[in-house]
C-alpha cells in the first residue's frame, strides 16, 4: 500500500511540473516579492545568539523565536528582541522532551497564514545563509519560486580558533563537498494538502500522517553555513542538553532520532576533548562517525578543505545581552504616588503548552507584575547615559 501511494504521488508530481498553468503562476508570482518567515528553536545559545539575530533581522520579514528551557539568558534576550523589533515574536516551550517536529509543524500551521504567498525557513542558531544582502536573498528565492519545497545542504565549517567562539571575524575550514544532510524551506500556499508535517531536525516535509507518509520532493538550492562546533564548553552543553532532551521523550522517541548526539556523547566520555577531536566531529557532523575520530587541521586541508571567512548579511548592532542587566525586557509602568520611587514591571510570557497524551499544543499567556526599585534605578542610569 505504501509503495502504491508513493508511486501515485510521484506520478501526480510529474504531471504538476509539466503543467503550463503552474509555470504561468510562477511567472506572475515573480512580479512581486514574497514575504519570508523564519522559525527558530533556541536553547542556551548565548555565545552565538546576538550575531544570529542580527543575521536573521537583515534577511527575514517575520521571525518567530521559540525558547526551549534556556538558562543562560537566551530567553531574556529574545524577549528584548520582541520588544524592540515589531517583526519578531517570541514564545516559550517548557516541555522537557525534544519535540521539535511537533513544535515546528504546529507553529507553521497555526501561526503562519497557509494561503498567503511566501516562504517559511527553519534555521538553528548555528546556521547562516550565504547571502550578503536581503536583495540577493530575495533574488535567489524568486528564481526558485515555482518549487514548493527547496533543500539546502549543510556546509559543516571547522573553526580555526576553537577558544573564542567568534563567528564574523573567524576563519573556518570549508569542506570540499556539502554534507548529505539538508534543511528545507517551503511555500505553504504551494502545498495542496493541509495534511503535512515537518520532520525532526527540519530536514524534510512529509505529506500524510506519521504512520502513513510520503516525502515531498525538494529542489536542490543553496547551501547553509553550519557551525555545530565552536568551543569545548559549547559542544559539551549542546550534546548534554540534546541527549537529556531525547531521553525525556521516553517511548515517543522514534527510530534513530538524535542518535548522532548519543554517539558524540559516548566518544566524548571515552576520550579527552581535544581540538583534533572537535575538528573530526565537526567534519563528520550529522552522520555516523567513523574512526579515527580525531583530525588535525592540516589533515583536513590535505583532504581538500580550504579556508573561508563567512560573508553574510547582518544588522549592526542588535540589542545586547548586556541590556538584560539593566532590567530591559520588561514593560515598565510607573505607579502614581509611589514615594519610594519604585515601579511596577509587567511581563507578558507566551507559552506553547504541549499535551503529551493527545500530542496537541496551545498558546497560554501569563502576565506577571512585581515592584522593583533597582529596576527603576537601572533604567534611570541607562537613560542618563543615553541622553
Amino acid at each position: 500500500m505504501s509503495t502504491f501511494l508513493k508511486s501515485q504521488f510521484i506520478a501526480r508530481w510529474k504531471l504538476l511540473w509539466s503543467s503550463p498553468l503552474l509555470g504561468n503562476v510562477g511567472r506572475v508570482a515573480d512580479q512581486r516579492r514574497k514575504k519570508t518567515t523564519l522559525i527558530t528553536m533556541i536553547r542556551n545559545e548565548k555565545g552565538i545568539l546576538e550575531i544570529f539575530s542580527a543575521h536573521a533581522l537583515s534577511l527575514f520579514d517575520r521571525i518567530i523565536l521559540v525558547d526551549h528551557l534556556s538558562s543562560d539568558g537566551s530567553r531574556e534576550y529574545i524577549k528584548l528582541l520582541w520588544e524592540k523589533y515589531p517583526n519578531i515574536e517570541c514564545y516559550f516551550f517548557d516541555e522537557p522532551g525534544y519535540y521539535q517536529s511537533e513544535l515546528m509543524t504546529w507553529v507553521t500551521q497555526n501561526l503562519v497564514d497557509q494561503e498567503m504567498p511566501g516562504w517559511i525557513f527553519f534555521l538553528d542558531v548555528d546556521e547562516f545563509l550565504p547571502f550578503r544582502s536581503k536583495e540577493e536573498f530575495d533574488r535567489k528565492l524568486s528564481e526558485l519560486d515555482s518549487f514548493p519545497v527547496i533543500s539546502m545542504p549543510w556546509l559543516n565549517l571547522v573553526p580555526l580558533d576553537m577558544e573564542s567562539g567568534d563567528v564574523i571575524s573567524q576563519f573556518f575550514l570549508e569542506p570540499p563537498q556539502p554534507s548529505s544532510y539538508h534543511k528545507i524551506a517551503f511555500q505553504p500556499s504551494r502545498i495542496s494538502s493541509t495534511s503535512y508535517f515537518i520532520a525532526q531536525g527540519n530536514h524534510a516535509l512529509f505529506l500524510g500522517t506519521r504512520s502513513s507518509k510520503v516525502k515531498f520532493p525538494a529542489r536542490d538550492s543553496f547551501p547553509i553555513y553550519h557551525l555545530p562546533i565552536r568551543t569545548k564548553q559549547q559542544l559539551r552543553g549542546k550534546i548534554l542538553h540534546g541527549v537529556e532532551s531525547y531521553r525525556r521523550m521516553g517511548s515517543d522517541r522514534r527510530g534513530k532520532m538524535g542518535s548522532h548526539w548519543d554517539e558524540i556523547h559516548q566518544i566524548m566520555e571515552a576520550s579527552s576533548l581535544t581540538n583534533e577531536l572537535m575538528a573530526g566531529i565537526a567534519a563528520q557532523y550529522g552522520g555516523t562517525l567513523h574512526p579515527p575520530y580525531e583530525r588535525s587541521l592540516d589533515e583536513l586541508r590535505e583532504a581538500g578543505y580550504r579556508e573561508l571567512q563567512m560573508e553574510i548579511s547582518f544588522l549592526q548592532p542588535p540589542v545586547s545581552f548586556a541590556d538584560i542587566a539593566y532590567g530591559h525586557g520588561n514593560a515598565l509602568i510607573a505607579e502614581e504616588g509611589d514615594s519610594r520611587g519604585e515601579i511596577r514591571t509587567q511581563t507578558i510570557n507566551r507559552r506553547i503548552e504541549f499535551n503529551r497524551s493527545k500530542h496537541s499544543m496551545q498558546i497560554v499567556e501569563h502576565t506577571t507584575s512585581h515592584n522593583s526599585k533597582q529596576l527603576l534605578d537601572a533604567r534611570r542610569s541607562s537613560l542618563h547615559l543615553t541622553l
